[in-house]
């Protein structure tokens, strides 16, 4: 839910001169020519007003009706951050190396009661929409999208995929230590900071409230609505306790859906330099299984 430290990883890492991560070169990510994609930014793709209803679009310059949709949501615990997190050596890789189209999209945040839930998630069908619309256009297939988030960009992307993809084209989804049950008590708790974003998120400080369920992933998630999952945890974050990416890995295995469960011990809720190195390289490697190129 806190900004997710991302654009900044892309000044501040390091990378060694070679060496391999989950099966992924490291080399690869910092060669990767942002010459062979087109950056379109600042598309409007909704009615909200100001920067809500923006995304950011890379189009590899090699694509087809066949190439596959990529879509980043930032995270900010619902009410800050902004498209232009999503690191650029990983547009470069996956939209300049792999040729993926790659978009990073702004929804509306809540503020001073207005924009509560659904409206992020009306967003994102709308973006979705509107990425469908222009492919004729722009040249790149319909039927699958990949969704990816951080944080409360995370939530979105889950919650999209199990409870609101009625088209059923969200075929995959990495989830960077997101909340998926905003009913649990640990995060619930009277005065705790996760408590106060939460009921700011859904105008409601009843726990047994049914927008509630509706805003929690793991309540949507079953053997048809599930889809291929990558999830991210450290194992002290602070803010969003790791048992509920546990305990959402544990329902996914249960209804045997292909599923990932990467935890770093000890680290709480940002993404670290040092980690974001692993990170990427799983990511890619996810991408190129379930949703290859």
């Amino acid at each position: 839910m806190h900004l997710i430290k991302l654009m900044l990883l892309c000044f501040c890492i390091h990378y060694p001169a070679a060496g391999t991560l989950s099966g992924f070169p490291v080399r690869s990510i910092q060669s990767a020519p942002q010459q062979e994609y087109d950056s379109l930014l600042d598309i409007s793709y909704g009615e909200a007003p100001g920067n809500d209803n923006l995304m950011d679009i890379h189009l590899p310059k090699e694509r087809s009706s066949n190439t596959k949709v990529i879509v980043y949501i930032h995270g900010g615990s619902w009410i800050r951050g902004d498209k232009k997190e999503f690191p650029l050596m990983l547009v470069n890789e996956l939209a300049g190396k792999r040729k993926y189209v790659v978009a990073s999209i702004n929804y509306r945040l809540v503020k001073e009661g207005k924009n509560i839930f659904p409206s992020q998630i009306d967003d994102v069908k709308k973006a979705l929409a509107f990425l469908r619309a222009k492919a004729g256009e722009w040249k790149y297939d319909t039927t699958s999208f990949a969704l990816m988030g951080a944080s409360a960009g995370a939530h979105l992307a889950l919650l999209y995929a199990y409870g609101y993809d009625s088209l059923k084209q969200v075929k995959t989804v990495v989830d960077i230590f997101g909340p998926t049950n905003l009913s649990d008590k640990l995060i619930r708790g009277k005065g705790t900071e996760s408590n106060a974003i939460i009921e700011n998120f859904l105008a409601t400080n009843d726990t047994a409230a049914q927008i509630v369920k509706e805003a929690s992933p793991l309540f949507h998630l079953n053997k048809r609505t599930g889809v291929p999952t990558l999830i991210f945890h450290g194992t002290g974050d602070e803010l969003v306790p790791v048992s509920q990416s546990e305990k959402l890995y544990a329902q996914l295995k249960s209804l045997q859906i292909p599923s990932s469960l990467e935890l770093y011990p000890g680290e709480k809720h940002e993404l670290r330099p040092e980690i974001a190195v692993s990170l990427f390289g799983k990511i890619i490697s996810w991408f190129g299984t379930y949703f290859p190129e």
